[in-house]
C-alpha cells in the first residue's frame, strides 16, 4: 500500500476492507472512534489465519494472495503485494487476532511503530480482528497533512458506502458508537443504491459484448445535477476514480444533458481482468484498459442504449410561446412578409421599414438596450438586431446573471413555511450539515429531525428540498468552488425566467437595458449570454461584399 503524505485514515478503512473481503468474509464489522484517528477497527468472518500465516502477515510483501507467477496477470483479489498491514504497522499501534478455526481458539501480535511483539493465544471465532490506533503517532509531521476530524470521518463513510454498492457482503458500519449501516448480504443492488442516495427514479442498464459486462443504474437525462459526485464506477468490483470513464458515461448522454450538468450513475464494468492494470495509482483508485478506446465506445453505447429506450422517457417537444405551428417550415416561409408581420405584430411594436442600410463602416459594438426585439425563438432565445449586427440572446441565462449579481450583493432573509418540507439526506449530507450548520443556516435554512421548518426569502423555487441538498453538497466540493457562490447561482438559476414562460415588451426591454450593465458575459455556470452574427459576416456569406 505505502501510505502517501495525504492519505489518511481512509485508506488505511479502505485496505483493511479489502483484505477482510479477500478472505473470503461473509460479514465485514468497521468501528471508528473520532473519524478514525482514535482508533478504527475492522472484523471479518473469513478464513483467518493460522499463528504461523498472522506472524508472517505484518511483515513486507509477505502476501498470501498469489500462488504463482503467472497470478500477477490474472489478479481477482482487491491486492496481491502485502504491502498495506505492514505499512500501517509501521506508522500505528497495531493489534491482530485471527482463528482459522472452529474452535473457539486463535492468536494475536501487536506491531507498535514497526515493532513486532510475540504472537499470544486468545478466545476468537473464526476470521480475523485488526485494531489501528494513533496513526502516525511516531511521525508527527506527517499528521499534519491529514484533515480534520470531521472530514476525514466523511471520507471514511464515503469509502465504505462504496464497498456497499460493489460488494457482496454484509456491511455494519459503527462511528462513534452509533450504528450508521447495517446492511444484509441479501440485499440487492438496487436495496444498497437505496440506502446510499435514497430514491431516485433510475433507469436500468445491462448489456453484455465482447467478453465485457457493463450493468448498473443512471439517471434519466431531464435530471441532471452541478456535480460528478454521483457519478460512481467500479471494475471488476473494484471501485475507481476514472474521468476516462466518467466522461465514457456523459458521451452517452450526447446532448441530453445541459452544459455544466451532470448525471447520477453507477456503473459496473466486468472485464478479464488480464486486459485491465489495476497497478497505475499507488491505491489502485485509478485503472487502465489495453483497449481504452474499445472500453470508451462500449459504456457509451450501453448509456445511449438505456436512454434511447421508450419506456423510459420522452423527450419533451416544446413549442414557442409566440409562434404557432401550422405546418412544416417550408410551408410557414410560402408568404414571408405577411407571415411575420402577423407573428412578431402579436408580441412586438415592429416596423419593417426600420432596417438599416448597410453602410459598410465598422462601429463600435452597440447597446443591446438600443437593439430592435423581432422575436422569440424556440421559447428560449430572443432575437434582436441593431445597426450592426443580429443578436442571439439566451434568456434564461441572461436573466440568471442579472440576478446573481443582484443578489450576491443582498442580505439573506429567512421564512417560516406554513407546511414543513421533508428532505431525506444521505449520511454523508447529514455530516457535512453538521459540520457545516451555522453557514447553511446563514442561508435562511433551518433544519431538524429531516424536516426543512424555514427557507431563504426569494420567489421562484419549487423544490426547497433541491435547494437545500445542492446547498449542501457545494460545501462538500468547498475545495474548488466557494459555497456561497455556488448557492447564489443556484437561486438566480431557479428564480430565472424558463424557457416557454412568456415576458413581456416592458421585460424584455429591461433585460436588455441590464445587459448593458454586466461586467461578466456568461451566466453564473459559465454559459455564453449573447450570440452576434455581424451583418458583414452574413454579406461575405452571401457574395454580397
Amino acid at each position: 500500500m505505502g501510505l502517501c503524505r495525504n492519505d489518511g485514515w481512509t485508506s488505511v478503512v479502505k485496505e483493511l476492507i479489502e483484505n477482510a473481503i479477500d478472505a473470503r468474509a461473509s460479514k465485514v464489522k468497521i468501528s471508528i472512534n473520532g473519524g478514525g484517528k482514535s482508533s478504527i477497527i475492522v472484523e471479518d468472518d473469513g478464513i483467518g489465519m493460522s499463528e504461523e500465516d498472522l506472524k508472517l502477515a505484518v511483515l513486507p510483501h509477505t502476501t498470501s494472495k498469489i500462488e504463482t507467477f503467472d497470478d500477477i496477470f490474472n489478479l481477482t483479489t482487491f491486492g496481491f503485494r502485502g504491502e498495506a498491514i505492514a505499512s500501517i504497522a509501521a506508522v500505528s499501534k497495531m493489534k491482530i487476532e485471527s482463528s482459522d478455526t472452529d474452535d473457539g481458539t486463535g492468536h494475536g501480535i501487536e506491531v507498535i511503530g514497526g515493532i513486532v511483539g510475540e504472537s499470544f493465544p486468545t478466545a476468537k471465532t473464526k476470521g480475523t480482528r485488526v485494531i489501528v490506533m494513533d496513526l502516525f503517532f511516531n511521525v508527527p509531521a506527517r499528521r499534519k497533512f491529514l484533515s480534520s476530524v470531521a472530514v476525514e470521518s466523511r471520507m471514511v463513510t464515503e469509502i465504505i458506502e462504496k464497498f456497499i454498492l460493489s460488494s457482496n457482503v454484509s456491511i455494519e458500519y459503527i462511528r462513534d458508537g452509533e450504528g450508521i449501516y447495517n446492511v444484509a448480504k441479501s440485499s440487492t443492488l438496487e436495496d444498497r443504491i437505496k440506502i446510499i442516495f435514497g430514491d431516485q427514479n433510475l433507469i436500468k442498464v445491462e448489456e453484455q459484448m465482447g467478453g465485457m459486462k457493463i450493468y448498473g443504474y443512471v439517471s434519466a437525462p431531464d435530471v441532471g445535477r452541478q456535480n460528478r459526485l454521483n457519478e460512481v464506477t467500479f471494475v471488476n468490483g473494484r471501485y475507481v476514480k476514472s474521468p476516462f470513464l466518467l466522461k465514457a458515461i456523459e458521451t452517452g448522454y450526447a446532448q441530453h444533458l445541459k452544459k455544466g450538468e451532470f448525471p447520477t450513475a453507477i456503473i459496473f464494468i466486468e472485464i478479464p481482468p488480464q486486459v485491465v492494470d489495476v497497478n497505475v495509482h499507488p491505491q489502485k483508485l485509478e485503472v487502465k484498459f489495453s483497449d481504452q478506446s474499445r472500453v470508451f465506445g462500449s459504456i457509451a453505447s450501453v448509456v445511449k442504449h438505456a436512454l434511447a429506450s421508450p419506456s423510459v422517457f420522452q423527450i419533451p417537444v416544446e413549442r414557442a410561446p409566440y409562434f404557432e405551428d401550422k405546418g412544416s417550415s417550408l410551408k410557414a416561409y410560402e408568404k414571408p412578409d405577411k407571415m411575420i408581420r402577423e407573428k412578431f405584430s402579436q408580441n412586438f411594436d415592429f416596423d419593417f421599414d426600420r432596417i438599416p442600410e448597410r453602410s459598410g463602416q465598422k462601429v463600435e459594438r452597440e447597446k443591446l438596450s438600443q437593439t430592435h426585439p423581432l422575436g422569440i425563438l424556440n421559447g428560449r432565445y430572443l432575437i434582436s438586431y441593431g445597426q450592426n449586427a443580429l443578436y442571439i440572446t439566451d434568456i434564461h441565462a441572461a436573466h440568471e446573471r442579472i440576478l446573481f449579481d443582484k443578489i450576491k450583493t443582498q442580505s439573506i432573509l429567512s421564512q417560516k413555511l406554513m407546511n414543513p418540507v421533508k428532505v431525506d439526506l444521505t449520511q454523508v449530507q447529514k455530516d457535512i450539515f453538521e459540520d457545516h450548520k451555522a453557514e447553511i443556516s446563514s442561508f435562511g435554512f433551518e433544519y431538524k429531525d429531516g424536516n426543512l421548518f424555514s427557507v431563504p426569502s426569494i420567489k421562484g423555487v419549487d423544490d426547497w428540498a433541491a435547494l437545500f441538498v445542492s446547498t449542501i453538497e457545494n460545501f462538500r466540493i468547498s475545495f474548488a468552488k466557494d459555497p456561497k457562490e455556488e448557492f447564489f447561482a443556484d437561486v438566480a438559476c431557479k428564480m430565472a425566467v424558463k424557457t416557454g414562460e412568456k415576458i413581456s415588451d416592458v421585460e424584455i426591454n429591461q433585460l436588455l437595458s441590464d445587459l448593458d450593465k454586466l461586467e461578466v458575459w456568461s451566466c453564473p455556470h459559465g454559459r455564453p449570454l449573447v450570440y452576434s452574427i455581424e451583418f458583414d459576416r452574413l454579406d461575405r456569406y452571401f457574395g454580397r461584399d
